[in-house]
């Protein structure tokens, strides 16, 4: 948890950097929002979601900013492990970013221990003068093919 807490630390600091590249800033917001995740600190998940976020699952399933919320911390699913397998951030605008990149997401859900690799894409935006993620949609990962 402290670590946690310390990589939030470095998210405010850095967001707040005058001059600073803002892909590395979306990077920076996206390890505050995987760590929340983890963490399930809400506030501090909260802070790093658009208001009009719309985040679809590798399962489909399609949820808006508070039902992502609800069910991200407190609900079904208990995220113990989120490690990028490769992340990269192009601007799309001065107020865009994509986030695309692949993660190994460990996690507890409804009492049953899963893991899966995913492939996701994710937009960042510019909102009340911080970077924060607007839509979210992963895939399972192919299974690597025998040669």
């Amino acid at each position: 948890m402290a670590w946690a807490k310390r990589l939030i630390c470095l998210f405010i600091a850095v967001s707040g950097a005058a001059g600073a590249d803002p892909m590395q800033e979306v990077l920076a917001v996206d390890d505050a929002r995987t760590a929340a995740l983890i963490a399930a600190d809400r506030p501090a998940l909260d802070r790093t979601l658009a208001r009009e976020l719309r985040y679809v699952h590798s399962n489909g399933l399609t949820q808006d900013r508070a039902e992502y919320l609800d069910a991200a911390v407190g609900g079904a699913m208990q995220y113990r492990v989120i490690r990028p397998l490769q992340r990269q951030a192009r601007p799309i605008a001065d107020t865009v970013i994509l986030l695309t990149g692949g993660n190994h997401v460990e996690v507890v859900l409804n009492g049953k221990p899963l893991q899966a690799e995913v492939l996701y894409t994710a937009v960042y935006v510019q909102e009340d003068g911080a970077w924060k993620m607007t839509a979210w949609q992963s895939t399972p990962a192919p299974n690597e093919s025998p040669k």
